[in-house]
């Protein structure tokens, strides 16, 4: 597949996580000041939000404009959206463009004028878009909407805030109601969800929850947690509840904030594990001991790679050896990426999409889990199984977002999935040719036997022999670059069918 069909950037940048903030909120606008075509990235999820009741606005900054240092055009964006909406908060944000001519002190000067003629708070988030990426766009916005609106209050018994949940991440709905299914079942009341459906009302009264529950803390919500512990004294948690193990921690943690609701907790955990072994029993049998530690590749932001290696390594017996990390490496999970690298996993942070091709038809994975630019790169690098689990997500059916992966139903989800995965791979008739890609070069005679072996060998295990012959064979050719020959081929079958399965 030409590069060409994918020509999209793997990671967004800062002010379209900032104006995902907005578009999640109430009665919120986002104001881009810039150049109207830098909305083109998001005008798929623009339309889906206009849909939904939710609006944008741009400054529709001119060449003139830049030339004069004009604000004209942001004033007048600014006005038109209170005018014809009515909205209670408006947030405006910036693109590289007009960073080059205005400082954020410039345009918090101009804003603060533009403020005495319109009766509602106006927020100025300065993107940095030449050095944030989404995920520091959505953790600058919610940390500055946090600092202005957040107010002391009267704390509210077993409640807690949930901070994280945003448009623009993949199945955030469903992680939110998983989470929020975890917590009402122990008996916990929900004081704030920010930004997913928040007001100011719910940023003012933050302070009034017990605990903050972080969403996404290896990418996003942690300088706000920290803002409010050290204003409001309100601690925050870090553990996701990815899979079996990190549920029950997460739910074993709340004990230490709410002992009083301990054996509501604990008759959670023993109905989810319940909940559990029968899904392990329906749907293991073929998933778990035919694909049993098969090459894995994962991509998407810090949160994600953590969570769904637990789930695919300590649940469901595979091995991730692939992590494409969307974003920055978070210093919380140095000593996770060390433990991988020590497993021989291969990580990539902010990866370009030349190198995800290579590193799939390097490794050549069983399952890639990722976004719609991996998938591309799963068809360039002949990957027959995708999983979706990644942004941007606008090109993928719904039916995919409404399941969770937190949790232990995700981590049946998840299950089910490979097992959906696995069944297509096992019933498999396609045969190998002459066509199948392959790194080296052969004499006619010795391709024809090993295209023959290889057709005899189970499809649920072909790949793996394939990927085995061909190492064997790199090997024994080495760099003189000839041509495999019959006695090659011979050679490597037998060297393979030495091997013990990993």
């Amino acid at each position: 597949m030409n590069g060409e069909f994918y020509r999209e950037a793997t990671i967004t940048t800062s002010y379209h996580g900032i104006c995902n903030v907005a578009l999640s909120m109430k009665n919120t606008i986002p104001i881009l000041h810039g150049p109207s075509g830098c909305f083109n990235y998001e005008i798929a999820s623009l339309v889906i939000s206009e849909k939904q009741g939710h609006h944008a606005f741009t400054s529709n900054l001119l060449a003139t404009d830049l030339a004069y240092s004009s604000f004209d055009n942001l004033q007048k964006a600014i006005i038109d959206a209170y005018i014809k909406l009515k909205p209670e908060l408006i947030i405006v944000t910036t693109t590289n463009v007009t960073e080059l001519i205005a400082s954020e002190q410039i345009l918090d000067t101009i804003i603060e004028e533009i403020r005495r003629k319109v009766p509602i708070p106006i927020v100025v988030i300065y993107g940095n878009t030449l050095n944030d990426n989404m995920y520091q766009g959505i953790d600058k916005a919610l940390t500055i909407l946090i600092e202005n609106f957040a107010k002391e209050q009267q704390l509210i018994n077993n409640s807690v805030n949930i901070i994280g949940p945003v448009k623009g991440i993949y199945n955030w709905r469903a992680d939110l109601l998983e989470t929020i299914r975890l917590l009402k079942s122990t008996g916990i009341k929900i004081n704030s969800i920010v930004p997913a459906g928040a007001s100011i009302k719910d940023f003012e009264k933050l302070p009034a929850a017990q605990l903050n529950i972080l969403t996404y803390p290896y990418d996003f919500g942690l300088t706000a947690a920290t803002h409010l512990e050290k204003e409001y004294g309100t601690p925050y948690i870090c553990t996701v509840p990815y899979g079996v193990e990190d549920t029950i921690k997460f739910l074993e943690k709340l004990k230490e904030f709410f002992p009083n609701l301990s054996k509501n907790i604990d008759r959670l955990i023993e109905k989810e594990m319940r909940f559990w072994g029968g899904n392990l029993i329906d749907d293991l049998d073929i998933s778990g001991y035919t694909i049993a530690d098969s090459p894995i590749a994962i991509f998407g932001m810090n949160t994600l790679i953590y969570g769904l290696t637990k789930v695919l390594e300590e649940d469901l017996w595979l091995s991730p050896k692939i992590l494409g990390v969307k974003n920055k490496e978070n210093p919380l999970l140095s000593k996770f990426y060390r433990k991988m690298k020590k497993k021989d996993a291969k990580i990539l942070f902010e990866p370009s999409k030349e190198e995800i091709v290579d590193v799939l038809k390097e490794n050549s994975p069983y399952i890639v889990f990722g976004s719609f630019i991996e998938f591309l790169a799963s068809q360039e690098a002949k990957i027959q199984h995708f999983i979706p689990v990644s942004e941007p997500i606008r090109y993928f059916s719904s039916r995919y977002l409404d399941a969770p992966f937190r949790g232990i139903r995700g981590a049946s989800y998840l299950l089910h999935r490979i097992w959906e995965e696995t069944i297509k791979y096992v019933y498999s008739y396609a045969e190998i040719g002459e066509e199948e890609s392959w790194e080296l070069k052969f004499e006619e005679k010795a391709l024809k036997h090993l295209i023959e072996t290889l057709n005899k060998v189970p499809t649920f295990v072909r790949s793996k022999v394939k990927f085995a012959i061909e190492n064997l064979l790199k090997k024994r050719i080495g760099k003189t670059k000839r041509k495999v020959c019959l006695e090659d081929v011979k050679w490597a079958i037998k060297e393979a069918m030495k091997l013990k399965p990993k």
